[in-house]
């Protein structure tokens, strides 16, 4: 094995103590592994530019900041206190209250900072109404992922797809024809 090859080894093996202690977040963890792979001309700065030339990128990065503007608005924490019902039902009642409103949310706006917002809400709330917090996270992360399966931007990975689409010539994803798969997954995730 080349040196260029010992660094790389050391250097993912330095990214993921990075990221297991949280010494920084993990994009400056990551871009700091990039800068020191161009350094070290183990790719060079067209390679590792040339995955922002991608549609799909781009947009998920922009769709990253909407998710962080809506974050940072409080606007999703005052739709977490709405949508959490105020007396206490069969937990299944609950799931459906809660999960209906979560998925409509995430089909338009990235998973994760949905959970990251409903999920201490949920904790909350659980608590208060003395109700297991267990039985809610799990489907919270579900409602959040069969939304993202019925709108283009509800998930990066259906942008990245669709950006790849047109960069080979074909016609791309439209932004509700996964609704035509995607709604299906929704009756049949909850029902489950």
């Amino acid at each position: 094995m080349t040196i260029s090859g010992y660094i790389a080894i050391g250097v993912v093996l330095l990214i993921i103590i990075a990221l297991v202690k949280e010494v920084m977040r993990p994009g400056l963890v990551l871009f700091s592994a990039l800068v020191i792979f161009m350094v070290t001309d183990i790719i060079s700065a067209e390679d590792a530019l040339s995955g922002f030339s991608n549609k799909g990128m781009i947009t998920v990065a922009l769709l990253f900041l909407v998710s962080e503007g809506v974050r940072e608005t409080g606007a999703l924490n005052k739709l977490g206190r709405i949508i959490m019902p105020k007396k206490r039902k069969p937990i299944p009642r609950l799931l459906m209250q809660i999960m209906l409103p979560v998925t409509a949310v995430s089909a338009f706006l990235n998973n994760t900072p949905v959970v990251i917002i409903f999920g201490p809400l949920l904790k909350k709330w659980a608590d208060k109404m003395s109700l297991p917090s267990q039985k809610f996270l799990i489907p919270l992360s579900y409602a959040t992922i069969f939304g993202g399966t019925c709108t283009l931007i509800g998930t990066s990975t259906n942008l990245l797809v669709h950006g790849m689409m047109l960069d080979r010539g074909m016609p791309g994803i439209s932004m509700f024809e996964l609704a035509k798969v995607g709604l299906f997954i929704v009756f049949f995730g909850f029902i489950y």
